[in-house]
C-alpha cells in the first residue's frame, strides 16, 4: 500500500534464463489510476515517492528487455515516461535524496536521477 492505494499484479508471462524476469499487468483500488494501467506490463520494480510510484514499464509482454522507467502521479493521475532503456538487469532498486529528487539503479554501472 502507498498513499492508501493498493496495488494488486496479476502474472502475465516470464522471460529471461528460467522465467527469472516476471511481467504483470497491475490494478489498484482506484478506478481513474487502472485507466492508465489497462494494457500496460510491468516488472516487480516499485519505488514509492511523495506523490506516487517509480515503475519499470515493458513495452509488451514480450518486449524484455526493451523497458521504460515511468512515474505514476497519484495527485495528478497521470502516467509519465522518464527513459527508455534496455537494461536487461531484473534487480532495479530506486533510493530517496530527499527534496523530491530519486535515484534509480537500472544496472550496477547506471544510475537514473529524476526531480519530480
Amino acid at each position: 500500500m502507498v498513499n492508501d492505494i493498493t496495488f494488486d499484479r496479476k502474472l502475465e508471462y516470464e522471460t529471461a534464463f528460467d522465467g527469472v524476469v516476471k511481467v504483470y499487468s497491475l490494478k489498484t483500488n482506484k478506478e481513474n489510476l487502472n485507466d492508465l494501467l489497462i494494457g500496460k506490463y510491468f516488472g516487480s520494480f516499485i519505488h514509492n515517492a511523495e506523490q506516487g510510484v517509480f515503475l519499470r514499464m515493458f513495452k509488451s509482454k514480450k518486449s524484455w528487455p526493451k523497458t521504460r522507467l515511468v512515474y505514476l502521479n497519484f495527485k495528478t493521475e497521470k502516467l509519465r515516461v522518464i527513459k527508455k532503456t534496455r537494461s536487461s538487469y531484473d534487480i532495479w532498486k530506486g533510493t530517496d535524496l530527499g527534496n523530491g529528487r530519486h535515484s534509480i539503479e537500472i544496472k550496477p554501472t547506471e544510475k537514473i536521477k529524476h526531480q519530480i
